[in-house]
């Protein structure tokens, strides 16, 4: 755990600047020499193009918040793929198995000096903006089940989708929704929160994503 308090000085959440480091050096390795053979042979769009059948290029991501003088106090990490390539696969129920691109969101950390209201929400935006802006379908997460509950009595309708399971001495169960889902349930429940976690999109991406 990094923790170094020291003489930190109170911060609020206007101070706070959220980062994102995303990309995966294989990948990234695999598609520069695509993208080289496709320019050799004089195909107009090789800066762009991705090999068929790829995952994607900015696979994995860490969301990282950061305070006034440059120290992480919080952070969380996606990863995006169909559910066979993600960690989580093994405890969702074969019944509940999203389709699509999911983006997988496992975990967070908070530091103790770090916890200000509405922290945790920078990271949830961070990481929605993310999933939207990469082109997932679902997100999906690893939680207590009492922070599931929470979840939706916040309006913010993940459902579970595997059993409640045990892990060093804690239960946990895999929750997820449709982003669409999520969002119509905002709409209707909490327009503040959902004009929250939209306010980093372009007027042409609200219209891309459908959003209500």
């Amino acid at each position: 755990m990094l923790s170094d308090a020291g003489d930190r000085p109170e911060s609020s959440l206007e101070d706070m600047n959220v980062f994102v480091v995303s990309g995966d050096p294989i990948v990234g390795s695999l598609v520069d020499a695509y993208r080289s053979t496709l320019a050799e042979a004089g195909e107009p769009d090789w800066q762009t193009a991705v090999p068929p059948s790829f995952r994607p290029i900015n696979r994995s991501a860490f969301h990282v918040v950061v305070d006034p003088i440059g120290r992480p106090v919080a952070v969380s990490n996606t990863t995006l793929g169909k559910i066979d390539e993600l960690s989580l696969a093994p405890y969702v129920d074969p019944m509940n198995v999203p389709a699509g691109l999911i983006c997988e969101c496992p975990s967070i950390a908070v530091l103790p000096e770090g916890r200000i209201e509405g922290l945790t929400e920078l990271l949830y935006r961070s990481m929605y903006t993310f999933a939207r802006r990469q082109g997932a379908r679902w997100l999906m997460s690893f939680v207590d089940p009492l922070t599931l509950t929470l979840f939706r009595d916040e309006g913010i309708m993940f459902r579970a989708l595997g059993r409640v399971t045990t892990h060093q001495g804690f239960e946990a169960v895999v929750i997820g929704e449709e982003l669409r889902v999520i969002e119509g349930h905002l709409a209707r429940a909490r327009p503040e929160f959902l004009a929250f976690l939209t306010e980093a999109f372009t007027d042409e991406e609200r219209v891309r994503f459908e959003l209500p």
